[in-house]
């Protein structure tokens, strides 16, 4: 199919010059004609490139990134529930060798007792029983007869019983049996989605990397940065204008006292650790790019609590491109502090928050340094610098 279209190609583009007559030139001929489809053939592979290229620019590193961090989170949480189950099955499994090993004692001890029953009766016969009748009284063969009588129920009971043990013997054995396919099956499991999670982790490191060597990659990442931060503001704005509308018609409804200028320098630390990205303009050592950062980075320990600096009210707790699971509290007249690159997160919009609660935990998701948190405070729209608000070290 695909020599057809090449075969056709070839006669559109020669249709498109003008016959040359005969012995024009020594370069007429297969040799002109050879030459031609070579340049044809470079055209198209300069072409390929160019649109390979404008998909490359076409795609968005943050929608990657985000679309990765989902699936890490989700096959985490489906890891944590497999080894969850796992654990279970064993302790299933040690509970059910256990119940196995007090039926083999029981076993063992009901084959003792019938053992020892069946000597005692061997004994009874050798002392002659039949033979005693005729000297012994009527009432004392009564007495003897009921007495092997008894004996004998009580060997019919114990033989029933060891024949019962040995019933739940054999079901705990198949239990056990069943349990190990589980565990070996649960193991499987586990290993696989530990593949996976590892692929993907893989992938996002390989997609890291090109933004850190390709300066056009790195620029259209910043870009994508500054966009989503901005959309995510208008949203908050619109939300806080609808609320404040709210409230002003409900004006008996409660709001969270607001941060004031007195509080700068008294902000506890959302968590413990060195700052890694510092606010304001900032030069990249390697493109010579200029960036501003309107908050800070803070190195964290994956799932190392994080709390809220100040009272508030959760503006926003959900995941969002660029910053991972983000939390956003509001605390009044306009202002914000935000929390992003969470691994969890329990709020909802709406909920209160009191100074020091813990708000997530600490994480990569949408981190391109590993775990760590993204603080930043905004006062009336415009972002504030977090280490002259937050207490000295």
């Amino acid at each position: 199919m695909r020599a057809g279209v090449f075969v056709i190609g070839i006669f559109l583009v020669l249709a498109m010059f003008p016959a040359v007559p005969a012995g024009y030139g020594a370069d007429n001929g297969p040799a002109a004609t050879a030459k031609e489809l070579e340049r044809i053939k470079q055209e198209m592979q300069e072409k390929k490139k160019k649109i390979k290229r404008a998909k490359k620019k076409e795609r968005s590193v943050l929608a990657d990134l985000d679309r990765i961090d989902r699936d890490i989170q989700a096959g985490r949480a489906e890891l944590a529930d497999q080894q969850k189950r796992f654990h279970e099955s064993e302790a299933d499994l040690r509970s059910v060798q256990q119940s196995s090993d007090e039926i083999s004692r029981e076993l063992v001890g009901l084959r003792t007792l019938y053992g020892q029953r069946l000597r005692a009766l061997y004994k009874i016969r050798r002392g002659g029983v039949v033979a005693a009748h005729a000297t012994e009284s009527s009432g004392n063969m009564i007495k003897k007869v009921k007495y092997l009588s008894v004996i004998a129920k009580r060997d019919r009971v114990i033989i029933d019983e060891f024949g019962r043990a040995l019933e739940r013997l054999s079901e705990q054995e198949i239990k056990i049996a069943d349990k190990k396919k589980e565990l070996l099956v649960s193991r499987l499991t586990i290993e696989a989605k530990k593949s996976e999670l590892e692929a993907k982790r893989q992938k996002k490191s390989m997609i890291l990397a090109d933004v850190r060597r390709e300066k056009g990659l790195y620029e259209q990442t910043l870009n994508e940065l500054e966009e989503s931060s901005v959309n995510l503001w208008t949203m908050i704005k619109k939300d806080e204008r609808e609320r404040r509308s709210q409230q002003e018609a409900h004006a008996s409804v409660n709001r969270q006292p607001a941060a004031s200028s007195e509080s700068r320098g008294h902000f506890p630390w959302p968590l413990e650790g060195p700052v890694l990205t510092r606010f304001g303009m900032q030069r990249h050592p390697q493109f010579g790019t200029t960036v501003f950062r309107r908050g800070i980075e803070i190195e964290a320990r994956e799932g190392q609590a994080v709390h809220a600096v100040e009272s508030g009210q959760v503006a926003f707790a959900d995941w969002y491109k660029g910053y991972g699971k983000l939390v956003i509290l509001d605390h009044g007249k306009g202002f914000y502090t935000l929390y992003g690159n969470l691994s969890k997160l329990d709020l909802v919009k709406g909920d209160p928050v009191i100074k020091g609660q813990v708000i997530g935990l600490a994480g990569e998701t949408g981190s391109f340094k590993g775990s760590k948190l993204y603080f930043e405070i905004r006062r009336n729209g415009e972002a504030q610098d977090p280490l002259v608000w937050l207490s000295r070290k």
